[in-house]
């Protein structure tokens, strides 16, 4: 949309809070339900990321799977994202397990270790995915697990397998390749 108040606003490679509504909405879970994609992956007492949260869709079952002893890392680059996650959380009485994290455009800035880490439909918005994937790697506990999603309409499969190797070249080792995820799917490991 060049030129479109959203694009000045927030630039061309992120989705924008203003139109959060589409990523959180009861259809959405008739596709995608949170609980199939992640459950397996998580655990009650984990420590997990939810990386490119946005309106929180994955957080807050996030939060309801790792139970009272787990924590969730909310990480966003829009503050506006963040505030409609914690509001969310208190709705659902899981604040108290979410840790807000507001990152950067160019870094994640996040000096955590987690069991599990998410990025669902995100990658492709980082302006250095070599970079991130690094973050990403330096954040992965022992026998972690990283789920990356990327949108078939967004990310083509030569851009997929692209993703794939820079991710090799950070040690990142696939383990899975998970169906009925909405998208172009990998399980890495470190």
């Amino acid at each position: 949309m060049p030129g479109s108040t959203i694009e000045k606003i927030q630039g061309p490679h992120v989705c924008p809070h203003q139109i959060s509504f589409f990523l959180d909405n009861w259809i959405r879970r008739l596709i995608q339900n949170p609980k199939k994609i992640v459950g397996p992956y998580i655990k009650k007492g984990d420590t997990v990321m939810d990386l490119g949260c946005g309106p929180g869709y994955f957080t807050i079952d996030m939060a309801k799977m790792v139970g009272p002893e787990g924590r969730v890392i909310a990480v966003d680059i829009q503050t506006r994202m963040l505030e409609r996650v914690r509001k969310k959380a208190q709705k659902h009485a899981v604040a108290e397990r979410i840790e807000f994290h507001h990152a950067g455009d160019a870094h994640i800035g996040l000096n955590r270790k987690a069991n599990f880490i998410l990025a669902f439909y995100m990658l492709h918005e980082v302006p250095d995915m070599k970079q991130t994937l690094k973050e990403l790697t330096h954040s992965l506990n022992p026998q972690g697990r990283i789920l990356a999603v990327e949108p078939r309409m967004h990310v083509s499969r030569a851009g997929f397998e692209t993703m794939l190797r820079h991710a090799e070249k950070t040690g990142l080792k696939a383990v899975d390749y998970p169906k009925r995820t909405g998208g172009r799917s990998v399980v890495w490991s470190a």
